[in-house]
């Protein structure tokens, strides 16, 4: 007997499973009671919104109301406003579906075939869902760094740069936008549309709040985002500095190992793609670039943690729909799938995630892999970049 595999290549099967994805664990998470536990990054969010409006520090800690951080842009609670009035549980409901299809719909925007689009979704979905059981804001992270590349492909520099700037400005993640800029056919108006929205973002605040409080709430997510970076540097902290520095600090036992023996390693690599300017328009290249990028963020972060691998998984799922899907590639695949995207789970042995996984933060392992991988085919393929197409 054989099966029809078709059935999970349907793209309306795939978005009833992700809106599915998303409303469940939204209901599910609400359900579970002690609510600033299961849908705590919620709270914070919704919180925001009021404590914007009470011309409040966005970016001090409020034990009666959550724990942890707020850490986003003056511009976020803004646009959380929408669901910030609604009931908690339709609020937090509709944040999850809206991260699910949002990220969906940046993965169906991508130039690539739609059996190809739809093994991108599946291979991301159970990252995807670690991310909203979390109800964090990485899906659409993720989906804001595609659409500024998927949008520039379409020659709509307005669009690509409105994505650009505003993941920026929410999360700071949205500048490796900016990787993209030489992939624009007109690139006066790229950089013209980036000053634009900047300005639009940057000043929509004061309109509700005012220009004072605005201005010392860019001061006051400065001086927090470096509190935060101390904090997840913390060799007793195994939950966030997921990443090849955390990775280091943690096997080495050493604190102060600096971020710079990495960043400027990985930036030279990054970098050094760059050097294939004959490639810039071929769209295989720009794909593997995209790709990078989305991996770079994680590797380079000391914020990343398990619900934050959804971005780099995104740039896994796209090196693997290009690559030759050879042994050695499509062991990375399941690499990262295991370590990477399961071990977060209940069907991961505890021990292992626990005393191991999390301890040494091997979760980035199979991520730094596949972007080296990946480099590799950039710099030292033997056949041209230049010919290669999308299928």
């Amino acid at each position: 007997m054989t099966y029809d595999f078709k059935h999970f290549l349907n793209k309306r099967n795939i978005i009833v499973i992700w809106f599915l994805a998303g409303l469940i664990i939204g209901l599910k998470q609400y359900s579970l009671g002690e609510v600033n536990s299961h849908i705590n990054n919620y709270i914070i969010f919704k919180t925001s919104f009021k404590h914007l409006l009470e011309h409040k520090n966005l970016y001090l800690e409020y034990p009666k109301e959550y724990f942890d951080l707020f850490l986003y842009g003056a511009i976020f609670p803004i646009l959380i406003a929408p669901l910030a009035v609604l009931p908690t549980i339709i609020g937090v409901s509709l944040w999850s579906i809206i991260n699910s299809l949002f990220l969906l719909y940046a993965i169906y925007q991508l130039p690539v075939s739609e059996k190809n689009k739809a093994i991108i979704s599946w291979i991301v979905l159970n990252c995807s869902i670690t991310a909203m059981l979390n109800t964090q804001f990485h899906n659409i992270s993720a989906a804001m760094i595609i659409l500024s590349y998927t949008q520039l492909k379409k020659k709509n520099e307005f669009a690509a740069t409105a994505f650009m700037v505003l993941g920026t400005m929410i999360k700071l993640y949205g500048i490796v936008g900016l990787a993209f800029f030489f992939f624009s056919e007109n690139k006066v108006k790229y950089i013209a549309y980036s000053i634009l929205w900047a300005f639009i973002f940057f000043i929509t605040p004061m309109f509700f709040v005012g220009i004072d409080y605005t201005l010392q709430c860019y001061a006051d997510w400065y001086n927090v985002l470096a509190h935060k970076n101390d904090l997840n540097i913390d060799l007793l902290n195994t939950r966030t500095d997921v990443c090849v520095m955390g990775f280091f600090r943690r096997i080495l036992n050493d604190g102060s190992l600096s971020n710079l023996y990495f960043i400027i390693p990985g930036v030279l690599i990054l970098g050094s793609s760059y050097l294939k300017i004959r490639a810039f328009k071929n769209p295989v290249f720009q794909m593997r670039l995209l790709a990078s990028v989305l991996l770079f963020v994680i590797l380079a972060s000391t914020g990343s943690e398990s619900p934050t691998m959804v971005i780099g998984f995104v740039g896994v799922a796209i090196w693997y729909i290009l690559s030759k899907k050879t042994t050695f590639d499509t062991f990375l695949l399941w690499f990262a799938l295991i370590i990477t995207s399961f071990s977060p789970t209940d069907i991961f042995p505890k021990f292992i995630r626990n005393e191991y996984i999390n301890r040494y933060a091997l979760m980035v392992i199979p991520l730094l892999f596949v972007w080296l991988k990946l480099h590799w085919e950039i710099l030292l393929k033997t056949e041209s970049l230049e010919q290669e197409t999308l299928d």
